[in-house]
């Protein structure tokens, strides 16, 4: 398992799609940083990491590619039924693309976030006190995890229809019409059915974080990925293939 971790790793960071998303979500946030720099000192600089990490521009930014690097051409390629052959079992391919996902957006997220406080520090004299840093820190983990669930439920859906296509087109869904699609059901019903979803809670999380209560709403959260990983393997099992 761990040299078929090593191997996807390779190929996925010889791809240009991943550092040509980066290069875009550096972009995207150091102006959202150095805006709110400008417009409210240190409130605006939080504002803007909130803003640059939030918007639609750098999930599809970053998920997106993270997603077709890994996926793309597992199941067109056949080099899926190739693995299988050599005594990978299904559970372990399922884990070992998912921590490719993991891996290859904690690394965009580092370079990200090195960047953002390598401007910050250069271009502004702005300080932190200890509680926004450890506020900053725990919002860009919960952003990171959020992406990540992004990923875990488009695989899900690519594993069951078998195909990638559809994987691509649940990815960019879920980073860029998710929340509207629940903000405009909630406007004409009435429901607050965002507050339940994977975003909802992440989002309750953080503002518990942020006053001082338990972040209890991560339990359920990390509910939803175990049950689109138990999914996934359910009807991945069940799959047959062309060898």
């Amino acid at each position: 398992m761990r040299y078929l971790l090593r191997a996807d790793l390779k190929r996925i960071f010889r791809m240009g799609l991943i550092y040509g998303g980066l290069i875009l979500a550096l972009i995207y946030i150091s102006y959202t940083v150095l805006e709110g720099v400008v417009n409210d000192g240190s409130i605006g600089l939080i504002n803007g990491v909130h803003k640059g990490l939030s918007g639609e521009l750098i999930a599809l930014y970053i998920v997106f590619p993270t997603f077709y690097a890994v996926f793309a051409h597992e199941l067109s390629s056949k080099s899926m039924q190739t693995v299988l052959g050599h005594g990978i079992t299904r559970d372990k391919l399922i884990v070992t693309k998912l921590l490719d996902a993991a891996i290859t957006l904690l690394f965009m997220y580092a370079v990200i976030i090195a960047v953002a406080l390598f401007v910050i520090n250069t271009q502004s004299a702005i300080v932190l006190s200890p509680q926004q840093q450890l506020n900053l820190i725990i919002y860009i983990i919960l952003r990171w995890l959020r992406h990540f669930g992004y990923i875990v439920f488009s695989a899900m859906i690519m594993y069951i229809s078998g195909s990638t296509v559809l994987g691509i087109i649940a990815c960019i869904a879920f980073t860029v019409a998710f929340k509207l699609i629940f903000n405009i059901v909630e406007f004409f019903s009435s429901l607050s059915l965002y507050d339940y979803t994977f975003d909802g809670l992440l989002d309750w999380a953080y503002i518990g974080i942020e006053v001082g209560a338990a972040p209890w709403q991560l339990l359920p959260a990390l509910c939803y990925l175990l049950a689109a990983l138990a999914i996934t393997t359910y009807f991945f099992r069940r799959k047959e293939f062309d060898f």
